[in-house]
């Protein structure tokens, strides 16, 4: 059952990063199939990927408190938002993936167990995202799609 959700999210997550910051010849010419109204929905990335995600913790973590979701969206719609350009001078998906994965430290409220697993899929999620767009890819289809993708991915890290 875990695995079947975090395959829909990553594939759910994957698409809505990838719209977010793909144009709109971009976003007919790889997502034609998806509804008019879906491929136009502003703030697709930032607000997509954290309801999805929202939604696979909920899963997850059934008896968490509603405020802790509510806060975990809050940060990881910052953390989507910003490519640490301001302070590195380029974006930094190294960065940029790490602090995503920062984002659920709040998850630590209800269990402080969970700090070592959680700055450990930080670390993983700004590796992969570092690897993926610095070293292996530098078409932004292919980037983002693994950038959106990693983020519910990593999410059963969190139950070890």
């Amino acid at each position: 059952m875990i695995l079947l959700c975090t395959l829909i999210a990553t594939y759910i997550s994957a698409t809505l990063y990838r719209l977010g910051g793909a144009s709109t010849f971009d976003a007919l010419e790889e997502y034609g199939w998806l509804p008019r109204w879906v491929r136009f929905l502003p703030k697709k990335r930032d607000a997509g990927c954290g309801i999805v995600s929202g939604l696979m913790m909920w899963l997850l973590f059934p008896s968490t408190p509603w405020w802790i979701h509510v806060l975990a969206f809050g940060t990881l719609w910052g953390m989507l938002s910003t490519y640490w350009d301001e302070l590195f001078g380029y974006d930094n998906f190294w960065m940029h993936g790490f602090m995503c994965g920062m984002a659920y430290m709040w998850y630590a409220f209800i269990d402080p167990w969970m700090i070592p697993w959680i700055v450990l899929r930080a670390i993983v999620m700004g590796i992969f995202m570092g690897v993926w767009c610095h070293i292996l890819f530098s078409d932004a289809r292919i980037e983002e799609n693994g950038r959106g993708g990693i983020i519910p991915a990593t999410l059963p890290i969190l139950l070890l």
